[in-house]
């Protein structure tokens, strides 16, 4: 069996050749041969991971017409995109449309939560759809003290202080606008954003809510190795408005920082209210979560064992076999 990946590194779409990248070395892992060079046309399976540029939709057409199954992984939805870069609420509509008719070129299309299904379908997608997780390999994202030391020792953050952080683009769907109110109720707390920042992401907002940061707020743009920042710092926060997954959430469960979300369908039936992570809606119910966490070791203990044993189905090793006998069924209902 030979797979091709048809994956294009665009800004916009940089998560999902993260989560393409970790899929195919698990599938390489487990004897799938595997291709990402957009020349190569020796291959039995097309697995489509970015729907853009438009040319993508030209290599599936050019896939079905030889009779190569197609496989769509629905990484984007059009509610994912909402509040990302500046336009993307007004054209939500437009890409959302776009999207649907590309996936329905698919034939299969793997959605990465149960709540992403139900948005494709309620677009009109037409084409057989399963879930699949991303996946999270559980023995690279582990907790490491030497880890920890390095990342507390190059950003010189305070050995007795605890560290909230939150992984991901700067923008108004990530929740930047919150982190303000947030930090400024818990000065005893520091602060720290990962992620780089775009001029396409709603700069002024941005800007605006940076500014607005109290001074226990760092933001961090070059970090070498993300399991750093996960073994360095102490809650994992994430505000988020939206989510087809949530693969920073997946890292931070990993490696047994305790959580703070939003509320959002997506997490129904891995995140649990007080038991597995803290939820919330609002600043007020955050900064109530994370100061609970700043004086409670043991809840935050009880946190970080219950969110890393909802990750065993989402390991990465029992996600690829899934998809290799998926594989295998849609090549060998196209050998008929």
């Amino acid at each position: 069996m030979r797979v091709k990946f048809l994956v294009t590194p665009i800004g916009l779409m940089m998560g999902n050749v993260v989560s393409a990248n970790r899929l195919k070395d698990a599938l390489v892992q487990e004897g799938v041969e595997v291709t990402d060079d957009p020349a190569d046309q020796r291959y039995d399976l097309l697995h489509v991971h970015t729907p853009i540029p438009p040319g993508n939709a030209f290599e599936v057409r050019r896939a079905k017409k030889r009779g190569i199954p197609v496989v769509i992984h629905a990484h984007t939805t059009a509610e994912d995109t909402e509040g990302t870069w500046t336009g993307s609420t007004t054209l939500s509509g437009a890409v959302g449309r776009y999207l649907t008719a590309f996936y329905n070129m698919g034939d299969l299309v793997l959605a990465p939560s149960a709540w992403t299904k139900s948005r494709l379908r309620a677009r009109g997608l037409r084409a057989p759809v399963e879930v699949l997780s991303n996946g999270i390999d559980l023995k690279r994202f582990s907790f490491k003290e030497d880890r920890r030391r390095r990342f507390r020792e190059k950003y010189r953050l305070p050995a007795d202080r605890k560290v909230a952080y939150i992984v991901g683009v700067l923008c108004v769907k990530k929740g930047i606008e919150v982190l303000p109110d947030v930090a400024r109720a818990l000065p005893g707390l520091e602060f720290v954003w990962v992620g780089r920042r775009s001029r396409l992401y709603h700069p002024i907002i941005v800007s605006n809510a940076i500014r607005r940061c109290p001074d226990n707020v760092r933001f961090l743009k070059d970090v070498d190795d993300i399991v750093d920042a996960h073994c360095g710092c102490d809650f994992f926060f994430t505000p988020s408005f939206a989510e087809n997954q949530g693969v920073a959430l997946l890292e931070a469960m990993a490696v047994g920082r305790p959580v703070v979300a939003r509320a959002l369908p997506v997490y129904e039936g891995l995140l649990q209210d007080g038991e597995s992570a803290l939820l919330g809606g609002t600043a007020v119910d955050f900064a109530a979560a994370l100061s609970r966490l700043q004086s409670d070791d043991a809840l935050a203990a009880s946190l970080s064992r219950e969110g890393r044993a909802a990750l065993e189905a989402h390991e990465m090793g029992k996600v690829a076999r899934r998809l290799v006998s998926i594989y295998g069924s849609l090549l060998k209902r196209n050998s008929f």
